[in-house]
């Protein structure tokens, strides 16, 4: 028998069939929960000035809050997981959420109730994508990462459209502050189904992290350091960042308060567009995932996807006419096409060490975040400023118009643009046989 040296990686052994289904299945229904945690604001939005007395800007500012501490905690949770694993992390995360849900329902006397709760909402949530990503890469073989982070987006997805569609009847039927309650109440039972199903590592996921735990005594937050210092991580963030920006500024918070004000619809009626968008995610995600695999590709599926989707929202912002029916359409389309951004993140995968994993599908994950975290008070801040000017030259009417919208909204397809621009300097990363990694 061959005398085992420790000093190389440990044999990996990824199983097949139910168990993994099993347990890919439970850590995403926390990515699917926090979404629709994440996209609440967008359909209280005018509740939450009223009750705590705000202007939009100062909202904004406050619902940001979420990715603030969500964006820098990316730096982190990559290393967690890369050194503890996926259960010690995801069930104190889902509680962390859940308690982040009650805290803005036990004051609106005070703003700081707000701020705080999406705070714990943004630090608890901070561990959901990457964390159903190292689920999937302990229990599947790597080729099946870019369909499974697909298939994971497209369950976000499905969170994002009952959070936009059922949440806001929700909101409706019994208030912003009993569904928030409601969502709390669900995430502790989310929890424990966590606890109940997530098994101990495989053994050779377990010698895995013994050795890095040796190479933490030596070099420790090397990994983050050479994750960082590569350029490379940087453009691939950035592009995603751009494709994810339709739904971290406009789905996420100002999608509904737009179509509300430009088309003259229900807050129903734009919750029911808003949901359009994500379910061409959801459709879309997977697609992206097992076509970019297919074609061998990682580049160009994100180039066209992002001017594609710059070039749509260029037509949505400048037609002042355009019909309903045509703007749930674009918003489906543009739903198709920026769900490219899930390759993303295999693309940071491939771009670093394979043992960096998880740093490296963290690291990506923040800049993303930290592009949608500098938009949405900045539109917010854009429309504050719009309406004073207005109210200065004429003295009308103190609420934002559709003009005002619009203007605030060009910063959509200037970053969807950007992020084509910089796909030229991106390499491509794709990797027929990961064994060589």
């Amino acid at each position: 028998m061959p005398k085992k040296n420790s000093s190389h990686p440990p044999h990996i052994e990824h199983k097949t069939g139910f168990l993994p289904a099993l347990i890919w299945t439970s850590a995403a229904l926390f990515y699917l929960y926090e979404y629709i945690v994440r996209v609440a604001p967008n359909v209280m939005f005018s509740e939450l000035e009223s009750a705590f007395q705000v202007d939009s800007a100062s909202l904004s500012a406050s619902l940001a809050s979420y990715y603030y501490i969500y964006a820098p905690m990316q730096l982190i949770v990559g290393i967690l997981f890369d050194r503890f694993g996926g259960k010690r992390l995801l069930v104190p995360a889902t509680l962390i959420v859940a308690i982040g849900c009650i805290i803005p329902t036990l004051s609106t006397n005070t703003l700081w109730t707000l701020p705080l709760g999406r705070l714990l909402m943004g630090f608890g949530s901070a561990f959901g994508f990457v964390g159903v990503l190292y689920v999937a890469s302990v229990w599947y073989p790597p080729q099946r990462i870019a369909f499974l982070s697909g298939l994971t987006t497209a369950l976000g997805m499905l969170g994002a459209i009952m959070g936009a569609t059922l949440l806001s009847r929700l909101v409706d039927t019994v208030g912003w502050e009993s569904s928030w309650e409601i969502a709390g109440i669900s995430g502790l039972a989310l929890a424990l189904l966590l606890m109940i199903v997530i098994p101990k590592p495989p053994a050779w996921e377990q010698r895995r992290r013994e050795m890095y735990k040796k190479e933490e005594k030596k070099f420790f937050l090397k990994g983050l350091i050479t994750v960082l210092k590569n350029p490379q991580t940087w453009i691939i963030g950035f592009i995603g960042g751009a494709l994810f920006l339709p739904l971290s500024l406009f789905a996420d918070l100002w999608g509904i308060q737009y179509i509300m004000n430009v088309s003259k619809v229900t807050k129903t009626e734009a919750a029911t567009a808003i949901s359009l968008l994500y379910f061409g995610w959801l459709i879309g995600s997977p697609l992206a995932g097992w076509f970019s695999d297919f074609v061998g590709r990682r580049k160009a599926p994100l180039f066209w996807s992002a001017l594609a989707s710059g070039i749509l929202f260029s037509l949505m912002l400048f037609f002042h006419t355009i019909p309903f029916w045509l703007l749930c359409s674009l918003l489906f389309i543009s739903g198709l096409l920026c769900s490219s951004e899930v390759v993303t993140f295999v693309a940071g995968f491939e771009a670093n060490q394979k043992y960096l994993k998880g740093t490296a599908m963290a690291v990506v994950n923040m800049i993303i975040t930290i592009v949608g975290g500098l938009c949405q008070p900045l539109v917010g801040y854009l429309l504050v400023f719009l309406t004073k000017n207005r109210i200065a030259e004429t003295g009308l009417s103190t609420l934002n118009t559709a003009t005002d919208y619009r203007l605030a909204m060009i910063i959509l397809p200037v970053i969807l643009f950007l992020g084509a621009f910089v796909c030229f300097f991106m390499k491509e990363t794709f990797i027929k046989d990961y064994s060589h990694n």
